[in-house]
């Protein structure tokens, strides 16, 4: 396990743990930073890596923090999170999707499977709050 995997695997302890592994991948944990923030390859690849992690933690906290970072690369990565077995993930995966504000160099293009993917969680996924985080999504994104 390299310096960068063994951060995201951070996010699985507490809030300074996850603070700490932050400032260390990105430079910063707060949104303002992270809109900022570029990624070395290593702390990207760990990041997306974490994305399909065993502990629901790590897979939200690496949404999170590639929610903010200006890299369209993070966009394909978040995608298959929509089918996450875990409601907060999808629904941070929704949210991360469609949040220009979190990205405001972004223009809001997603895959049309993926658009497909927010119509369908928005109007049946099991999880009040997932459909909700679609809804909006769907609001900001358009299919390419």
């Amino acid at each position: 396990m390299n310096r960068e995997q063994a951060l995201v695997q951070q996010f699985r302890g507490d809030g300074d743990a996850i603070r700490d592994a932050m400032r260390e991948l990105a430079g910063g944990w707060s949104a303002t930073v992270l809109r900022e923030a570029v990624l070395t390859d290593a702390a990207f690849a760990a990041l997306v890596a974490g994305l399909s992690d065993p502990h629901p933690r790590v897979r939200w906290w690496c949404i999170s923090v590639l929610d903010h970072v200006p890299d369209a690369r993070a966009i394909a990565a978040i995608e298959p999170l929509l089918d996450d077995p875990v409601p907060r993930v999808r629904r941070n995966a929704a949210h991360a999707l469609g949040c220009v504000a979190c990205k405001p160099e972004w223009y809001g293009t997603i895959a049309p499977a993926t658009f497909v993917k927010l119509e369908a969680l928005a109007a049946a996924d099991d999880n009040a709050r997932v459909r909700r985080d679609a809804s909006i999504a769907l609001l900001s994104v358009r299919s390419s």
